[in-house]
């Protein structure tokens, strides 16, 4: 049988370039299972809902659960769930676009509600939001509040149109992929 040497030094090199690599591997397989960066709570139609999206709607107070709502989570989460919902018919439909001025004075009122630009900093810092992500929510609210005023009429009595909207959203979750991942507190 036919025998096969390597020289020391380049057998040497070897194992140091394969130990390395395993030694690499190791450390990023371990350091990718170690951190959650978010959780999926929900997806809509391929559209995930993150944890984080759902703190920073409570945190920014977009949405405001009832006193002695036992699941505020659950609660937000559903409401960002229709959001999405409703947001895809908006962008069939293009409503105009909200004077930016008007999104500007919700994000200054947002601020004054934190207390100083430091604690508003530091909430958008602590929920992973950018200023610019709170004025594309705030943009597309105001949309949504447009193209509801359209369909469902501005005028419309609030028992009436609050049914109206409440079957056409259970029409659309109908028609749409949903997918929650999250439990709710029992």
């Amino acid at each position: 049988m036919m025998g096969f040497s390597l020289n020391p030094l380049v057998a040497s090199a070897f194992r140091r370039k394969i130990l390395s690599v395993v030694l690499a591997t190791l450390l990023l397989g371990t350091a990718a299972r170690g951190e959650v960066i978010d959780r999926i709570m929900a997806v809509v139609s391929g559209q995930p809902i993150t944890l984080s999206e759902v703190n920073a709607a409570l945190q920014f107070h977009l949405v405001e659960p009832p006193p002695g709502t036992r699941d505020p989570l659950a609660y937000a989460l559903d409401r960002l769930l229709e959001r999405t919902l409703m947001l895809s018919e908006v962008d069939r439909f293009q409503p105009p676009e909200p004077a930016p001025v008007e999104i500007t004075v919700r994000v200054d009122a947002m601020e004054r509600r934190a207390g100083s630009v430091a604690a508003f900093d530091k909430a958008l810092s602590v929920t992973g939001t950018s200023r610019e992500q709170l004025r594309r929510y705030i943009r597309d609210e105001l949309r949504t509040t447009t193209y509801l005023n359209q369909r469902f009429g501005a005028e419309t009595p609030a028992a009436e149109r609050n049914t109206a909207i409440a079957a056409w959203l259970s029409d659309l979750r109908r028609r749409a992929e949903v997918t929650v991942q999250y439990v709710p507190r029992s």
